[in-house]
């Protein structure tokens, strides 16, 4: 847990209602802040966020124990805290329960009859525990049968928070992510990456270097950044071909360098609608996100804006729809294909 960064967006909640759910008074202790459907949903509308739902039964052994070792991690419970509402369900309640405006009552009277709600959410698969996440937002959800220690939850958390998913299998962003922080060979690679800094990319007077330009922008607390950063720059079959068509520049939005662009200069002064250097604001055409690509033609033309996470693969065929100057007669779609087709 130790290299495994928390992004703690605070947002700032309500008093919880009190809660209609009730829970065992024998369960093991926990650090996440839990709360009921009702209560997320609530919560939700207010300030969207992830949800987290933690389906469990009195009966389930494993449960207890990822309640007692995972979810009383504080690493862990910090940043679920921080960026997800947390819901624990008993999956076989026998309360009638509303989510998204649909009632869901129980199977049967049964005490081991589940309860519709998680019938529908783990697709019949009613195994315990179970962790759904639900990226409203992004109309994305996830689940994961069985237990989970706190390194095998790490990555499934930055996942769908950092909205990974967009561009990766989960599968192959838990490789990147275990490469990322937890492979100490991987550090090699990274570090043979030739980067720019911003002062030295975009000082007064500039003379162009012939090359087009992609400006990484990322910081130390965003987790996706640093998969990327570490695997996705560093992916060595990638180098030759990276270093001959484009200079990279490593661009943390906290920088306080004076900086020029077009013959602009650009400071960081921070607003609280704009806290970063200014300059990240004109790159990414004030749509900032995080990680974030912006790449520029040799006349530092801006070509194109790409936020979020970008796996390896997906980046492969970036570098080279603009490298090989493919955008300038065919569309990224056919581009893909065609690619694909190889």
């Amino acid at each position: 847990m130790k290299n495994f960064l928390l992004i703690l967006f605070l947002l700032s909640c309500g008093s919880l209602a009190a809660q209609t759910e009730t829970h065992s008074s024998s369960e093991p202790p926990s650090l996440v802040k839990w709360m009921t459907l009702k209560e997320a949903e609530s919560h939700y509308k207010e300030a969207p966020k992830p949800i987290i739902i933690d389906f469990y039964t009195e009966w389930c052994g494993w449960c207890k124990v990822m309640m007692k070792n995972t979810y009383s991690n504080p690493g862990i419970a910090s940043y679920i805290n921080a960026n997800y509402y947390p819901v624990k369900f008993d999956a076989e309640t026998k309360d009638t329960v509303e989510f998204d405006g649909v009632k869901y009552a129980p199977t049967g009277k049964e005490k081991r009859d589940p309860n519709e709600f998680a019938v529908k959410m783990l697709n019949g698969k009613m195994v315990y525990p179970s962790t759904l996440f639900l990226n409203k937002a992004a109309n994305f959800n996830m689940s994961a049968q069985g237990y989970l220690e706190p390194q095998k939850l790490e990555p499934m958390l930055v996942f769908v928070l950092e909205n990974a998913f967009r561009s990766s299998t989960f599968d192959d962003f838990k490789n990147n992510f275990e490469k990322a922080f937890y492979d100490s060979t991987q550090q090699a690679l990274y570090e043979k990456v030739k980067w720019k800094t911003p002062l030295e990319s975009f000082a007064e007077n500039q003379k162009p270097s012939g090359k087009k330009r992609i400006v990484f922008i990322h910081t130390e607390w965003c987790n996706t950044c640093r998969v990327m950063y570490r695997t996705t720059f560093a992916d060595s079959s990638l180098q030759t071909y990276l270093n001959r068509k484009f200079d990279l520049v490593d661009f943390n939005p906290e920088n306080k360098d004076v900086l020029y662009f077009e013959g602009k200069s650009y400071q960081n002064q921070p607003t609280r609608e704009m806290p970063f250097h200014q300059l990240v604001y004109t790159l990414d055409r004030k749509a900032f996100a995080l990680p974030q690509m912006v790449i520029l033609d040799d006349n530092d033309a801006i070509l194109d804006v790409i936020s979020f996470y970008i796996a390896p693969d997906v980046f492969d065929d970036i570098i080279h729809f603009y490298g090989d100057d493919r955008y300038k007669n065919t569309k990224w779609e056919d581009f893909q294909k065609e690619r694909k087709g190889k």
